[in-house]
């Protein structure tokens, strides 16, 4: 066998890995997503992660970009005080979401995304601060 062969041979045998290889992975992908929407297209925060509340914190989602109307989606919001979902309460004639979460305590804000596509921002946050407890005074010794 030549050495143009033989190069031609192994190529191919490459290709057949690497396209085996992709739709064993796109099988295992689709196992794992029990959404509607692939889990490539879902959106992902591109802002604003580690923002913080300590006190009651509402947060305010937007999934842009979406590129049609779509039924209202579902938000994930994943904070230091735990995990919060919300369904989305506005959709926009140029098919935008928005999401309202509200949490309690001391929240950083770690990751979110919607199971719809686009663009998913923290517009803004407002966050009321917690009233202190206060500190009792001790009792005079006689």
């Amino acid at each position: 066998m030549n050495h143009t062969k033989i190069v031609t041979l192994v190529l191919a045998v490459l290709v057949l890995v690497a396209l085996g290889h992709h739709q064993l992975v796109r099988v295992s992908t689709n196992r794992l997503n029990t959404n509607l929407v692939p889990a490539a297209d879902a959106a992902e925060l591109s802002n604003d992660q580690g923002a913080r509340c300590v006190g009651t914190g509402t947060w305010h989602f937007v999934n842009n970009q979406i590129g049609a109307v779509l039924p209202p989606g579902t938000l994930t919001a994943t904070f230091s005080c735990g995990t919060e979902q919300a369904t989305a309460f506005k959709v926009n004639p140029n098919g935008n979401q928005q999401f309202v979460v509200e949490t309690s305590g001391d929240c950083a804000l770690e990751d979110a995304s919607t199971d719809l596509p686009g663009r998913l921002v923290l517009s803004d946050f407002v966050c009321a601060a917690g009233t202190p407890t206060p500190t009792p005074t001790p009792a005079p010794t006689p």
